[in-house]
């Protein structure tokens, strides 16, 4: 009979050392987990994000135990008829209602009802009901940014530059500033001579930067730069803002392929913008550590800038990614809440908006 000798990879070699070394480290990967504990009780699960100057509203949930499914007659686990407060700055508790048992809360329907809190305002949300323990949270509200686009110019790379500077912050010392893209265009013109010199319209998507005062916050990098988009900010602290701060960043498209004519890289080159509006944010600290969790637990990841070579992948990260898969993801990331005896999170920012001066 012949014998057959499989050899493996390197890798595959690497990787199941790494394995049995790993495997004398039972307590790091392995948890009984008894979900039929007495006294384990499901929770109440507040979601509220609040934009300051808008008519407040959150949503309630409860949660549910890995090893109970839904019955028939549930249709998720909104919770439609909790009692659910809220006050500022200690004043008189008002009751919010939800429409047809449905999850999410507001203020009666009437001229003097509505909620609108503000900047700095201090604001707790009560929520009871007879099956869940009641909840509570409190927040103080961030305050408000200021802020400018002092030059806008193209780049010889195809980005659009910016330079922007932020007004002092009086806020919270642990509020976080964010900025983000809110819509963008560059006019592009075609580099040939003997071409249609009309201009086409390039989409900015992207926003990048490789300033330091970023290195203070956990952001989203790509290729050594700091990343940002429309739903992704940049973040900094609000304590680097106790004087005028001075931020160069610029904005990319390129990557996207939803312009109205198919600008090829190769043979356009930016002139100008058309429009373009970067968003200003101040969070409560609370609201920047769910950003963080959020982008943990869902992978988010953004792409390079236009043009910027991408480096070959990390072996040893793939090796970890194979244990990972290997251990079929059983270690579980504990949630992010600010909600006392619950869950959920209540989240509040401010927004302000500076644009680019049209060229």
């Amino acid at each position: 009979m012949k014998k057959i000798f499989i050899i493996p990879s390197r890798g595959t070699i690497f990787t199941l050392f790494i394995l049995l070394c790993l495997s004398g480290c039972r307590e790091m990967f392995y948890r009984e987990v008894d979900f039929t504990v007495e006294g384990e009780n499901e929770k109440i699960v507040v979601s509220s994000e609040y934009p300051i100057g808008e008519s407040f509203s959150t949503r309630i949930y409860h949660s549910t135990l890995a090893n109970q499914a839904l019955s028939k007659d549930e249709s998720g686990t909104g919770v439609g008829d909790a009692d659910v407060r809220v006050r500022a700055n200690s004043g008189a508790w008002q009751r919010m209602y939800s429409l047809s048992d449905k999850p999410f809360y507001y203020m009666k329907d009437s001229a003097d009802s509505p909620v609108y809190f503000r900047p700095l305002d201090t604001v707790e949300m009560y929520v009871s009901h007879p099956r869940y323990p009641a909840v509570s949270v409190r927040q103080v509200l961030p305050g408000k940014t200021a802020g400018r686009v002092v030059r806008c110019y193209p780049m010889q790379e195809g980005w659009i530059a910016l330079d922007i500077e932020l007004d002092p912050y009086h806020g919270n010392p642990d509020d976080m500033i964010g900025i983000g893209i809110l819509i963008g265009s560059a006019l592009m013109a075609n580099k040939s001579d003997t071409a249609d010199k009309r201009t086409e319209i390039l989409n900015l998507e992207y926003l990048y930067s490789t300033s330091a005062d970023f290195a203070q916050a956990q952001n989203l990098q790509s290729e050594g730069y700091y990343a940002g988009s429309h739903e992704e900010f940049l973040f900094l602290p609000a304590s680097a803002l106790q004087d005028t701060l001075r931020l160069s960043l610029f904005a990319d498209g390129w990557q996207l392929n939803n312009q109205t004519h198919y600008v090829n890289r190769n043979n356009y080159y930016p002139v100008g913008v058309r429009d373009l509006t970067l968003e200003v944010r101040a969070y409560t600290h609370d609201s920047y550590l769910y950003e963080v969790f959020r982008r943990n637990t869902t992978g988010v990841m953004l792409p390079p800038p236009s043009g910027v070579p991408t480096q070959d992948g990390n072996i040893v990260q793939e090796i970890l990614d194979e244990i990972a898969s290997a251990l079929g993801g059983q270690e579980m990331i504990p949630p992010f809440t600010n909600v006392e005896g619950g869950l959920g999170c209540f989240r509040a920012y401010s927004s302000t908006l500076i644009a680019a001066p049209r060229k």
